[in-house]
This record gives structure tokens, sequence and C-alpha cells, in this order.
């Protein structure tokens, strides 16, 4: 049975801290806690953990979870996408997949030095910098959403930015993360200006993210193939993979 969590008791004491996708369950729930309209969380007595953002959720299930109750339950939640474990996605075939990827771990560095960098710089400098490194795969996402959120986790410690300027002026390089628990932090972006590339400013800037990040374990969700080769030279390696899958709209009973 799915029951909304209530009490943050009922996320505490099961190893979400430490899991990929149960750590950003702890996390939004650290943020903003159990009562706002917008942001809801609910657990399967099966052992499946659930939050939702605005309509994006992330879930945290084991294989004794009932999967059949989970795919009924999404949509009539109004979730419009589901990110979790490419294991627990195989259980879910009724929504197909919009992105998929790995998630590349390490133990954080201690005592090394700190690179020069600027701390929590303005929501509005780091979405600059997001928008000057779109791609064809990368796509910065919607500037309010990205800046309440962001605006909102940093102001209650529950994240933090790191950038490097090129000569005091804009920013070059950034990293940041909004996702920390007691076991396990993620890198939830890293973007280097396009004509300052090649400066190890990406590095520099990862490194210096580091220590200020409490967890003694780092990780990074990163599309197949998409700057795994920078992430496993700063010593991250792939743990597991993930998959974001996409929840249709609950469709009507049938009249009669």
């Amino acid at each position: 049975m799915v029951q909304a969590v209530t009490v943050s008791e009922m996320l505490y004491g099961h190893g979400l801290e430490a899991d990929f996708f149960g750590c950003r369950i702890v996390a939004l729930a650290g943020a903003y806690g159990l009562a706002q309209p917008f942001v809801r969380f609910w657990r399967q007595s099966q052992g499946a953990y659930l939050a939702c953002l605005d309509g994006s959720a992330v879930l945290s299930g084991t294989g004794t979870a009932d999967w059949e109750e989970l795919q009924a339950f999404l949509p009539a939640a109004g979730v419009r996408s589901v990110l979790c474990d490419a294991a627990a996605a195989v259980h879910l075939p009724a929504f197909p997949v919009q992105a998929d990827g790995v998630v590349l771990a390490r133990m954080r560095e201690g005592g090394a030095a700190v690179p020069e960098h600027e701390l929590n710089p303005g929501p509005r400098e780091l979405y600059s910098l997001l928008k000057q490194c779109e791609t064809n795969t990368f796509r910065a996402p919607p500037f309010e959403g990205f800046y309440l959120d962001l605006s909102h986790r940093t102001r209650h410690g529950a994240a933090v930015s790191v950038a490097v300027r090129e000569n005091g002026g804009e920013l070059a390089a950034c990293a940041f993360s909004t996702v920390q628990t007691a076991s396990l932090a993620v890198i939830s972006g890293v973007a280097v200006r396009p004509g300052c590339r090649g400066k190890g400013l990406g590095s520099q800037v990862v490194r210096a993210l580091q220590a200020h990040l409490s967890a003694p374990r780092v990780c990074v969700y990163r599309a197949r193939g998409e700057n795994e080769a920078f992430y496993r030279a700063l010593g991250f390696q792939q743990s597991a993979s993930f998959v974001e899958l996409r929840v249709p709209p609950e469709q009507p009973e049938p009249e009669g």
C-alpha cells in the first residue's frame, strides 16, 4: 500500500541517505519539509519510496516493491516523469524511456589543496553560464524553476555552488550540488564557458566543490558517453545506471 509520508521519521533509518536515488528524496525533504503542496512524498509498505516536485518524481525501490501498484499509482498522482535505477525501470514497462545513463561515484577527496574559487555566486549568473553551454544534447532547465529551487536550497544550506571568473569578470566555470545527505552528495551540474575550455577549469571547480561537501561519497549522473572520460579522470567510477521514464497521463475510466 502506498501512503503519504507525514513525518520525517518515515524516511530515515531505511538506508535512503546512501542510495543513489533515495538520497535525492531525503535531500528534498530536508530542503522543503513535508508540508509544501508542490512537493510530495510517499512510502510503499513493500519497500519503495517516492518524492515528486512539480511533476518530476524520484523512485527508490527494491525487488520486493509492488510494481503493479506503483505503475497504477504514478499517473494517478499526477507524476509526469520518474527517475529510478535501471533495474527498477524494468518493472514499469508501461512508461517509455525518455533518458538513461550512468551514475559515476567516488569517495570525496579530503585534505587536498582547495583551488581558488568563488562560493555561491548568484543563481542568475549560474543560469547565464548554463545557457551559454547549451548544445544539441544539453538544454538548460526553465529559468524560474531553476532560480527558485537553487535559491531556496542555498538559503537553507541544502545546496552549494562554486565558480571561477575570467579576469574578475563574468563566470568562466561553475559546479553546484543541490543534493546532500550525511552519506552521499550529488554533483548537480558543471559548466565551462566554451571560450574558456581546455584550461582545466572544469576539474578546478569540481575539486573546489568537493571541499564544501561533507558527505564521504560524491556522485554524478551522466548520459552514456557524455563527459564520462572527464569524470573518470577525476577518479569517478560507474556505480549504477539510471533511467528517466515518461509517465503518460491517467486515462479516464470508460463510461458504462
